[in-house]
Parts: C-alpha cells; sequence; structure tokens
C-alpha cells in the first residue's frame, strides 16, 4: 500500500461539489485546470503505484496502475479537458454528470479489483444517460431511457458474472480470465454491451446524438473505450471477440452510409472504429494488444475533434441534419481545417494518428496468420472514407447548399478553440513521432510505419476510396428519411410482448379473480340460505318432528339393511349351489 496515495479517478469526482455550488466563474477556472493537473498527478505516480482498502470483508484495490492502464486515462483526462473548454456555455447538472462520468471511467482504468470496478461501471452508466438527456431534443428523454435500460442490463450481466466469478475464485483481483465458465462468459457479456457489441450496436447512434453537443465529446470518447481497456485486460486472445468485431466494424459502414443525421454518421463510425480494437484483443498477443491500445488512442482523440466540429455547427446553425447543412467551409475556415484533420486521421492519412495504429493491427493480423480479417480490415479501412472519412466534411463543408443557410458573424470563442485545437494536434504529433508512443506501450515493440511498403498499401486503399467516393459523389446526396436499425426490430417484439403476453396475461388474471369471486359470493350465499339465522338448518324444530324424523331416518336404514344382506345371501347361495 502507497503511503498517501489518491486514486486519480476520485481526484476528478471530488471536482462535483465545487461544480454544483461554486460560482460559474470559478467552475469555468476549475473545468479549466483539473484535467491537467490530474493528467500531470497520473504521470508523476511510480510504476508500480498501488492503494488498497479493507471494506466491508473485502479487499479493494482502487489503485493497480498498469503501462495500458496510465495510457487509456491519459486519453480519457485529455478528451475530459477538450470536452471541459467546449462545455463552458453548458448547464451545471452537465458539468457534474460530465465529472462523475469521467472520473468513474479514469478510476476503472486503474482499479485492481472486480468490486471497484463494478461500481464505477454503474456509476458511469447513470451519468452518462444524465448527459443523454441534457440534449433538450425531441427524442433525448425516450433515447436516455433506453441508454438506461440497455446499460443497466450490461450492469446485471457484469454483476452475475462477477458474483459467480468469486464464488468460484474466491478472489476479487482482476486477471485475465482463460476459461469459459459461466462468470467469464456473462462478465464478456457485461462488457461487450458498452462496447456496441451486437445485437445491441444500436444504442450508439440512438442515444449520442441526442445529447447536448458539448456533452457528446465525453459520451464518443468514454463508454465504449472503457469497455475496450476491460476486454484488453482480460480477455486478450478469446477468438469469439474476432467476428464480434468484424460484425461491427461492417455494421457501422453500412449504417453511416446512408444516414442523413450528421451526428449519427460519427456515432455509427464509433462502433465500426471499436470493432477494429475488439478484433485486434479478439487477435491476441502482444503485437496485437499494443495495436487495440493504440487505435483506441488515436480514435478518442480524431473523433473529439469531429464531435466538436459538428458541435459547433450545431451551435451556430441549430442544424443537425445533412439536408440543412453544406457550404461552410469559407464560413468557419479554422473549424473546416480542423475537421479535415481529423477525417484524414480516421482513413489512416500518414502522419496522421490511425495510420500508425491501424497498421500495428493489421501486422498482428499477419503475424496470426489470419487472412480473412487482413482483408476484411483492409476494405473496413477503405470504407471509412464513406462515413467520417469524406462523406462528413464534404457534406457539412463542401457540398453546395440549395438553400444556403443565412449569413450570421461567427467567431470561435477562444475555450471552443482550445478544445478543437488540442485533439487536432494530438492526431498529428501520434502521426509524426510514434516512436514517443511506442516507448509507452504495454508490451515493448520496436514498429516502423513509415516503411515504403506501408505507404504504398495504404496510398493504394486510399487514392481508390477518395476516387470512387468522388465518382460516386451524387449517390451520397442525402435525403430527408428516418433509417431503421435493429432497435426498431426489438421494439416491435417488446410491443408484442407486451400486447401478446403482459396485457393477456392482466386480462386472464382479472377474469380469473372475477370468476373466483363471483364463485365465492355464490358460495356464501348459498351457505347464508341453509345456515343462516332463518336458513332451514338452522330453524328450532318440536320434539315430536324431531323423533318423527329420527324414527323415519331409523326404518329406512334397516329396510336398506335388510334388502343388502338378502341380496348377499341370494348372491352367496347361488355361487355354492
Amino acid at each position: 500500500m502507497t503511503d498517501l496515495l489518491l486514486p486519480p479517478g476520485v481526484l476528478l469526482l471530488c471536482v462535483v461539489p465545487a461544480l454544483a455550488l461554486l460560482p460559474r466563474i470559478l467552475c469555468r477556472w476549475i473545468l479549466a485546470l483539473s484535467p491537467p493537473l490530474v493528467l500531470l498527478y497520473l504521470w508523476m505516480l511510480p510504476e508500480n503505484a498501488a492503494l488498497s482498502v479493507h471494506l466491508a470483508g473485502f479487499d479493494l484495490h482502487l489503485v493497480q496502475l498498469s503501462a495500458m492502464g496510465r495510457l487509456f486515462a491519459s486519453a480519457f483526462l485529455l478528451a475530459t479537458w477538450a470536452g471541459s473548454l467546449f462545455a463552458f456555455p453548458a448547464q451545471r447538472r452537465e458539468w457534474c454528470a460530465a465529472y462523475l462520468y469521467a472520473g468513474s471511467a479514469v478510476a476503472i482504468s486503474h482499479c485492481g479489483d472486480w468490486i471497484s470496478l463494478f461500481l464505477f461501471w454503474e456509476v458511469m452508466a447513470v451519468a452518462s444517460t444524465v448527459l443523454v438527456w441534457t440534449g433538450g431534443f425531441k427524442q433525448s428523454a425516450a433515447s436516455g431511457m433506453r441508454y438506461l435500460l440497455v446499460h443497466l442490463t450490461g450492469g446485471v450481466l457484469l454483476m452475475s458474472g462477477i458474483a459467480a466469478h468469486l464464488l468460484a475464485q474466491d478472489s476479487t483481483l482482476i486477471t485475465p480470465l482463460t476459461d469459459g465458465t459461466v462468470g467469464s462468459v456473462l462478465i464478456l457479456a457485461g462488457f461487450l454491451v458498452n462496447a456496441g457489441a451486437p445485437p445491441l450496436s444500436f444504442w450508439v447512434a440512438d442515444a449520442y446524438p441526442q445529447s447536448s453537443p458539448s456533452a457528446m465529446v465525453f459520451l464518443s470518447a468514454l463508454t465504449t473505450k472503457t469497455a475496450v481497456f476491460v476486454l484488453a485486460s482480460c480477455f486478450a486472445g478469446w477468438s469469439i471477440l474476432i467476428p464480434i468485431g468484424a460484425y461491427m466494424a461492417i455494421y457501422g459502414i453500412v449504417y453511416a452510409l446512408r444516414e442523413n443525421d450528421v451526428r449519427r454518421i460519427l456515432a455509427y463510425s464509433i462502433v465500426n472504429q471499436v470493432g477494429f480494437m475488439v478484433v485486434a484483443i479478439g487477435i491476441g498477443g502482444e503485437t496485437a494488444i499494443n495495436g487495440a491500445t493504440l487505435h483506441a488512442l488515436a480514435h478518442i482523440f480524431y473523433k473529439t475533434v469531429l464531435v466538436i466540429a459538428a458541435g459547433v455547427i450545431l451551435r451556430e446553425t441549430g442544424a443537425r441534419h445533412a439536408t440543412q447543412l453544406g457550404g461552410l467551409a469559407r464560413r468557419y475556415p479554422l473549424v473546416t481545417a480542423c475537421t479535415l484533420i481529423g477525417a484524414a486521421a480516421s482513413m489512416g492519412v500518414p502522419l496522421t494518428s490511425s495510420f500508425i495504429s491501424k497498421g500495428v493491427i493489421l501486422q498482428a493480423a499477419v503475424e496470426h496468420h489470419v487472412l480473412w480479417i487482413w482483408v476484411l480490415l483492409l476494405a473496413c479501412s477503405a470504407a471509412v472514407a464513406f462515413n467520417a472519412g469524406i462523406r462528413f466534411p464534404w457534406l457539412v463543408f463542401f457540398r453546395t447548399q440549395q438553400k444556403p443557410l443565412p449569413e450570421k458573424p461567427f467567431q470561435l470563442c477562444p475555450s471552443s478553440l482550445s478544445a478543437i485545437l488540442l485533439p487536432t494536434l494530438l492526431c498529428l504529433a501520434i502521426g509524426m513521432f510514434p516512436q514517443k508512443l511506442f516507448a509507452l506501450l504495454p508490451f515493448s515493440a520496436v514498429y516502423h510505419p513509415y516503411t515504403v511498403l506501408h505507404l504504398a498499401e495504404q496510398f493504394q486503399i486510399l487514392v481508390p476510396a477518395i476516387a470512387l467516393f468522388w465518382w460516386l459523389r451524387p449517390l451520397m446526396v442525402p435525403r430527408p428519411l428516418t433509417q431503421l436499425d435493429l432497435d426498431w426490430i426489438l421494439r416491435r417484439l417488446l410491443f408484442f410482448a407486451w400486447e401478446e403476453g403482459v396485457l393477456r396475461l392482466l386480462y386472464l388474471s382479472v377474469n380469473v379473480r372475477d370468476v373466483l369471486l363471483t364463485s365465492s359470493v355464490r358460495g356464501f350465499k348459498f351457505l347464508f340460505r341453509h345456515y343462516g339465522p332463518r336458513g332451514i338448518l338452522a330453524r328450532s324444530w318440536p320434539t315430536g318432528s324431531i323423533a318423527l324424523w329420527v324414527a323415519l331416518i331409523l326404518a329406512s336404514y334397516v329396510v336398506l339393511y335388510s334388502l343388502q344382506s338378502r341380496s348377499l345371501w341370494q348372491f352367496i347361495h347361488s355361487s355354492f349351489s
């Protein structure tokens, strides 16, 4: 146990009361300074930093620092910093929910026991739901409720798995799970819900775009990447993750292709890129886990750029559908430039972050001889041009708008400018100086991303994809349509189960209750009629009448007994004669 050691995530959680109570001007200073100070404290901790407490009969390892956990926590803090700067105009409840959310995500990245992980996991679910509700759109409340139900379902699976695991192992320590026990499978299912895996991939695009412009920055950076971190920590090498990740990669591209809402395009792109990370975790091995870690960091930074760009446009124009946007490059030149860098990073253009991370994942696929997944990931890398890569900036900034939006003066405030420049510079820094980051990866390895072969391979992917998009761009013109996802089928099934199952059961129970009640009333009336004060069996009878009735009953009994005895005697006699 390290003396005077505080978990970095808990430090962020301690900021929440100040954000709730202090004046707004002080809160903005807290928003601007808290993430970088916590980030500095995180890197001052020794490599083997640990903190354990004994509570309620359990050993809780609140700090169990690892190289991968430090990198994920750093990415979470940098994204929180950018989101905090962009959230200066937001409401207090959004600030508080965002820091509860971010603090819990950072705490998960360095906690070492299942109980602490589950507690922070559930705080994340509740806080992120509040962020979805901050959107103020028509569907924000309903989407937030669906989001909460999905994540509470994941929490139930996770809690069940942890309970089963603790019964079997009798240890709260988080360790890699290598067997297919019930506990391990349930824990995996709980983590995959947060990652956006099938059949619940729809929740990302259903919930994130309904949040406020600044809240989506936190949402896009934390939930799915926290799931990637725990998957990489506990399930590296589980081959079932390879087809799951492949499905996510294809799913995100297909659904983003015809989407009209630009923020939903970015949300579907999140599922697509998380699919790359899940595939890498399923492949396993040092190279693959390094690739998943690198790509998680790269994705957090370039997606933060794109989400902030979409948020700036939403704040300034009030429009979120591609049919309402277009031709905004001259009005927002700096935002356009940052968006192009973020889009280039999403496609893996050389000198950007994703060029490095995707290259490592593809190298892992080659090392493990998974040829089909190598081909699939190459195809998906090319297809990114049709969602967040080229289509998003083209729809928002370069496409000619039939009905131009009214001109109005625009000047990006210093906080928003800093918010979009920070992740943009990080996208370029990782791409230009990858060796600095390689030294911090979970496993030591030597990579040479800028080889002639890798550059030629990447240009062979990107140039045809860009040319194909430009040739097919008339087909990419957005249409004002509502795209149905898998959640529509699930909702129909739930409605059918409600109408045909629950309601019919209620109707039947009411009918059964009525029948039982009616029978009870009739039985009571029968008893009252015969045994009541005036009933025939409750009256007072004269003694002579009673004696007469007793005599008649005895006589009847004697006659019946005689007949029965005679019949029995005849039967015996006939049997022996």
